[in-house]
């Protein structure tokens, strides 16, 4: 009687080939997980912009967002109407349009009441997740009218 075995080359190269297909799933999933939270955090920041506008529409007062900058010039945290709410998921997020330059920075935009337009042309802020690889999504307030639109993000 024979007995059959595995040699060590055979067992080495299956286990190599289970290592490749394991790292490229666990970069997908990872991947993945990245850019689900960064579409969350773009959404929770959209949605709290609508809910500023829509209060300054309603209530017939003001509502102001303002924010404050890390030393990279990223947004830590913002406040809507006074409740100070975070960017979440480690995502860094920056105004990058309409936000003014050099002495002349703004870190704030106020809905006026009643209509809940801008006094400004818009603004414009890009999330980044803390995967380099993946795209950014902007949170675009647009125009004089103050409508959010969530863009980018593929």
């Amino acid at each position: 009687m024979k007995i059959s075995a595995f040699t060590l080359v055979e067992i080495l190269i299956v286990l190599a080939i289970i290592g490749i297909l394991a790292g490229i799933f666990g970069w997908n999933v990872i991947s993945s997980i990245r850019k689900a939270e960064l579409r969350e955090a773009a959404n929770q920041v959209a949605s709290d912009f609508r809910r500023a506008r829509s209060q300054a529409q309603r209530g017939s007062a003001d509502v102001a967002i303002d924010w404050t900058l890390d030393t990279n010039g990223n947004i830590t945290a913002y406040s809507v109407a006074g409740q100070s709410r975070p960017v979440v998921n480690k995502v860094s997020m920056s105004c990058t349009t309409g936000c003014g330059s050099g002495s002349s920075i703004t870190n704030k935009v106020t809905y006026t009441a009643p209509y809940g337009e801008l006094g400004a042309t818009g603004n414009v802020f890009t999330l980044r997740s803390p995967m380099t690889s993946l795209p950014s999504i902007e949170v675009r307030i647009v125009g004089v009218t103050g409508k959010v639109i969530v863009a980018g993000g593929s």
